[in-house]
């Protein structure tokens, strides 16, 4: 019997185990493997439906996500809003720079997991042109910088910068 307001899930437990939790090991497998990913090289394709109003030429910074939400990935949320914000609030405004998040748990999002090659929370910089991506980094940093907030901020902005410049 489960307990109230608790959902049994697949992955919360290894199959034939006796409780070890698969999030767990999920976590260090993609903290593992985020650190090793690198940008992408092809844009993802996305219908013009489902970006933001595009002037000539924006860098989208994306927080991609799952419904199981750590500290840390809650953080990581956190500290990307907040350099976008702070950095860049002219191009905010301008929708220069346009910051969103998107739930990968969520049906009309899980094209995205394969479209960057996630597997882990991420934060995805998109430079579109006329409406078009062009291209796109994960800035998988994050998770080794996490710990040191103004490093972080200041990775990101370093990274939006590099993009705004490519306009």
């Amino acid at each position: 019997m489960h307990e109230t307001g608790v959902r049994p899930t697949h992955l919360t437990k290894l199959p034939g185990s006796t409780g070890v939790p698969l999030a767990g090991l999920l976590v260090c497998l993609c903290l593992f493997l985020a650190s090793s990913l690198v940008s992408g090289a092809e844009p993802a394709d996305k219908p013009v439906s489902e970006r933001p109003e595009v002037s000539e030429a924006q860098v989208q910074v994306t927080y991609y996500y799952t419904n199981y939400r750590c500290p840390t990935c809650q953080k990581l949320e956190a500290y990307s809003r907040q350099a976008v914000e702070e950095g860049f609030a002219g191009d905010l405004e301008a929708k220069r720079v346009i910051f969103m998040t998107r739930n990968l748990d969520e049906p009309e999002n899980s094209r995205y997991v394969e479209d960057y090659q996630l597997v882990t929370k991420s934060l995805i910089l998109s430079l579109h042109r006329s409406g078009k991506e062009v291209k796109w980094k994960n800035l998988a940093d994050i998770w080794k910088l996490v710990g040191d907030q103004e490093k972080f901020k200041e990775y990101v902005q370093r990274e939006t910068t590099r993009f705004l410049e490519e306009r």
